[in-house]
């Protein structure tokens, strides 16, 4: 089943002190005091240096993260350019740019782009709407691959229908296919993802709230439902935050296309 041909509906709400700074000078016999004192020296001699090389690099990062901004602002046809005035705008960008700056990894860069994208095009829209994105834009580099791919499945699973399964085998093809462009996601890391902020209270069982969403007896989806999609099963679902991260990943895995307004809103 073609991943951009459907639509996505909301469903469901140590003794002698030796210390070794730098590569290759080992300080012995100093208290912790006069430890810590000369770390601080050494810091303070090297930081400019220190500054000097790092700032090509983030720089760099820096005009790639933008770079990408605007492909995904021509990819999704949004002409509007005003939000970039926006004080709350420019703070949300800034933000961006200071993880990016500091992690710079692929699929960062994808997910960040992504949500500024998606903060140009709502700038009107309700606040629920904008906070979330910026509390995702926010703890975006404390994510990885794992925990956005879990926040997409648990999405999907908990809070979407596809409108165009109309038989066992079509949602057995589609479970097969969310499995495999999510394979990293781990179901482990709970409660790190709600401290963050991604989940909230929801308690479903997958394969039941399948059934029900789809017209199919409970043994029917057991029988065709991926162990990863039943392991879903507990206590979350995602937040409004974990609901935008899990929209912009799909967007990057699947090319799946969600409006986050049907399911974020005051």
């Amino acid at each position: 089943m073609s991943t951009d041909s459907f639509k996505i509906n909301q469903h469901a709400d140590r003794g002698e002190n030796i210390i070794q700074i730098g590569s290759q000078t080992v300080y012995e016999g100093l208290s912790p005091v006069d430890a810590c004192k000369l770390a601080i020296d050494l810091f303070n001699q090297n930081f400019p240096k220190l500054q000097e090389q790092a700032k090509d690099l983030v720089l760099s990062r820096v005009d790639e993260l933008m770079e990408d901004v605007a492909k995904k602002l021509i990819e999704n046809k949004i002409k509007d350019m005003s939000p970039f005035a926006d004080p709350d705008v420019q703070y949300a960008i800034y933000e961006a740019q200071k993880s990016y700056a500091r992690f710079g990894t692929s699929e960062m860069l994808s997910t960040l782009s992504n949500l500024i994208a998606k903060r140009i095009e709502h700038n009107d829209d309700n606040m629920g709407l904008k906070v979330a994105i910026d509390k995702a834009i926010e703890i975006s580099g404390a994510l990885s691959t794992k925990h956005l791919d879990y926040l997409s499945l648990l999405f999907f699973v908990s809070r979407a229908e596809v409108n165009t399964i109309r038989t066992i085998d079509n949602l057995k093809s589609f479970l097969d296919n969310l499995v495999s462009s999510f394979s990293e996601a781990d179901i482990t890391d709970t409660s790190y993802l709600n401290m963050l902020g991604c989940l909230q209270l929801f308690l479903f069982d997958a394969e039941e709230i399948l059934s029900k969403t789809y017209g199919f007896s409970k043994d029917q989806v057991k029988a065709i439902c991926p162990e990863s999609i039943h392991k879903l099963s507990g206590d979350y679902s995602t937040s409004h935050v974990g609901t935008i991260l899990a929209i912009v990943h799909l967007k990057t895995k699947m090319s799946v296309i969600c409006d986050p307004k049907i399911w974020i809103h005051d």
